[in-house]
């Protein structure tokens, strides 16, 4: 025969619950608790790159880029003969003056007279030379007669006297037969107009005459040169100058004839070459 044993009552249903409920809250709390800590150390470590000058997730500044190094460039021979066509060439002096001074000797009166004169001319080629020459000779000769009973040198009277004046005015070519020598051989002739200026004065009469030869003559050259520096040569040479100078004579009755006087005669000078 069964019997029914009575114990304590069961709880509930309200009150077995109540502790799995508690147990539910606290394990999320636990859960957010962490997950809360989680973000603020994400949080620092962000602030800490900023300030580190890390990345950011937002921004970045440009930073310059560093240029890359170049290899030097080699100039090919074309390039260097070009700069070398377009560098300014140094100065060179082209232009050259001849100053010189010597005797005059005119075959027919064969008495030298004192002769200055000069030229001025260009470089044309490496060793050839063109211009223009101009001098100036002067001649006097005086008709004279000896006093007599004076002693020691006789002295003579000037009864008149002849003054003239030879002046040539040519175009010239020059040649030197070498330019860097210290001695420097060279020739030279020229062609041009001429004129001869007479004066006359008989001092017995009291009378005065003049009168003015002309026509085209030439002369020709040949010397040796000394060079002293590089801006200065000493020039010595022989010279002829060839020319038959003319004038129209008329007379009381109006015929009229032409007189002439040769300028023919060699010659002896010394002058200083100077290029600019």
């Amino acid at each position: 025969m069964l019997h029914l044993v009575r114990g304590p009552a069961a709880p509930p249903l309200g009150v077995r619950f109540l502790p799995l409920l508690a147990l539910s809250i606290g394990l999320a709390g636990g859960l957010l608790a962490t997950t809360s800590a989680n973000a603020a150390s994400l949080d620092r470590l962000a602030a800490s790159a900023l300030q580190a000058g890390g990345d950011s997730v937002t921004s970045t500044p440009n930073r310059p880029l560093v240029p890359a190094m170049q290899a030097p460039v080699t100039p090919t021979p074309a390039q260097l003969r070009a700069g070398a066509q377009t560098s300014p060439a140094p100065h060179t002096k082209v232009y050259g003056i001849h100053l010189h001074g010597g005797l005059f000797a005119p075959i027919d009166v064969n008495a030298p007279s004192p002769t200055l004169g000069l030229r001025l001319g260009r470089r044309v080629v490496s060793h050839l030379q063109a211009g223009l020459l101009v001098g100036w000779t002067f001649q006097r000769r005086n008709l004279e007669e000896p006093v007599n009973g004076l002693p020691g040198l006789q002295p003579h009277t000037i009864l008149a006297r002849i003054d003239g004046q030879l002046v040539p005015a040519m175009v010239y070519m020059h040649v030197d037969f070498n330019d860097s020598r210290f001695l420097v051989p060279y020739a030279g002739i020229a062609t041009g107009y001429e004129w001869y200026l007479l004066k006359a004065n008989d001092y017995r009469t009291g009378e005065t005459a003049s009168a003015k030869y002309s026509n085209w003559a030439w002369e020709s050259w040949g010397g040796l040169g000394i060079r002293l520096g590089k801006d200065l040569r000493v020039d010595s040479e022989l010279f002829y100058n060839g020319g038959s100078l003319e004038r129209e004579v008329s007379d009381s009755v109006g015929q009229t004839w032409r007189e002439a006087v040769h300028a023919n005669g060699v010659g002896a000078r010394v002058g200083v070459n100077i290029p600019f």
